[in-house]
């Protein structure tokens, strides 16, 4: 059972609006590691530099997450994307005349602002959707098709046509959510499932939402403290930049097998010890690069980190989603995404100002994941008090 007006406007063409606006905005995070190593290639930018670009590229999704959050009370959702859009595009397009790294970094910043606030109001609306777990699961599952695409095609695109041709591709992207903005749902038309006695549901404690938050934070810093030195910690263990590229590639798209089983087994299982399951092996993962790196660790852990990754997606926005079905805490997930993405890369390249190697990164960013795995278990300790049919869903 459903209140709200619009209910039709969660059919296909909404759904495919809304995820195509956010692979559009997430492009440029998708192929991080491999447009920070072509500009440390071409523009001769040093590690440090490029970890801070990674960085203001997910400071500006941040802060078009929080403008967002702000704005959602009283724009339209549709209004919002279709305003951040133009702003995205623009910041990829005149990356071919930009080559000052202070000039860079405020550009980057911009753009990615503009993505922000196009992939917010785009999982904001998909978050309050009636089957948002099935349309979830379809997100992360188009996510990494794209990913395994982009990290294909960025190696030829750089070769032919340089960083700037690639902005310029990346740019491109945003075409199918310009031809599809009309489409996206408007925040007063999404429907809000109500339980069997035609009520309301209710927000199963503020705090819980918020350590959910806090969790995909952590979460996120240490993903992306070594996605955004994916590629120069391959070639540090003397893997060639194509090899990195196929290993990549290859590795993120077995993980939608991760994508396709994790709404399956939540059916099963509950999705809150699978999640808690999925961050342990994650942190034994980074244990094992951070002990002894070498090029069969590096591609078994790379194909460990993506299944993870698309899984515990699925069950992060699947569990915030749960706790608070007002939608209020759920559209601050992109900000605490950005939160986590930008923090990540500029806590390495400070790692690396101080001298530090990758081994000592990644068992820095360990620390990061084991308090993710905390908060959570105290999210899924307490809703077993609170809510056990919640607990165990």
């Amino acid at each position: 059972m459903t209140r709200g007006v619009g209910a039709s406007q969660e059919g296909p063409i909404a759904v495919v609006a809304c995820v195509s606006t956010c692979v559009a905005a997430y492009g440029v995070y998708l192929g991080l590691p491999l447009i920070l190593g072509a500009l440390a290639t071409q523009l001769n930018f040093s590690d440090a530099q490029i970890g801070w670009i990674g960085s203001a590229e997910n400071g500006g999704l941040l802060l078009g997450s929080v403008a967002v959050s702000r704005l959602a009370r009283s724009w339209r959702f549709r209004t919002i994307a279709t305003l951040g859009m133009p702003i995205a595009i623009l910041g990829d397009l005149v990356m071919r005349e930009v080559r000052s790294f202070p000039v860079f970094l405020a550009v980057r910043l911009c753009a990615g602002f503009g993505g922000g606030l196009c992939y917010s109001a785009a999982i904001a609306a998909l978050s309050r959707t009636q089957l948002a777990a099935r349309n979830f699961s379809i997100f992360v599952f188009v996510l990494v098709i794209a990913n395994s695409v982009e990290l294909w095609l960025i190696p030829p695109i750089v070769s032919h046509w340089n960083v700037g041709g690639l902005y310029m591709v990346l740019a491109a992207l945003y075409l199918l959510p310009l031809a599809l903005a009309p489409q996206l749902p408007d925040r007063a038309s999404i429907a809000v499932p109500l339980d069997d006695a035609g009520r309301a549901p209710r927000m199963r404690g503020p705090e819980l939402a918020w350590l959910c938050l806090a969790a995909i934070v952590l979460f996120n810093v240490a993903a992306s403290a070594f996605w955004a030195y994916a590629d120069r910690i391959g070639a540090s263990i003397h893997l060639r930049e194509r090899t990195v590229s196929t290993i990549l590639t290859v590795g993120n798209l077995v993980s939608i097998t991760g994508s396709m089983l994790a709404y399956a087994i939540s059916r099963r299982w509950g999705q809150h010890r699978p999640q808690l399951a999925a961050t342990g092996l994650m942190i034994v993962t980074f244990l094992v690069w951070a002990m002894q790196l070498t090029p069969l660790h590096y591609v078994l852990g790379i194909f460990v980190f993506f299944e993870v990754w698309s899984t515990v997606s699925v069950y992060q926005l699947g569990t915030l989603s749960a706790i608070d079905d007002t939608g209020r805490r759920v559209a601050l997930l992109p900000a605490a995404q950005g939160v986590g993405q930008s923090v990540g890369p500029s806590f390495s390249a400070a790692l690396i100002a101080l001298g530090c190697d990758f081994s000592r990164i990644l068992l820095a960013a360990t620390l990061f994941i084991v308090g993710s795995l905390t908060a959570y278990a105290i999210v899924y300790s307490k809703l077993r008090r609170l809510d056990p049919v919640i607990a165990n869903a």
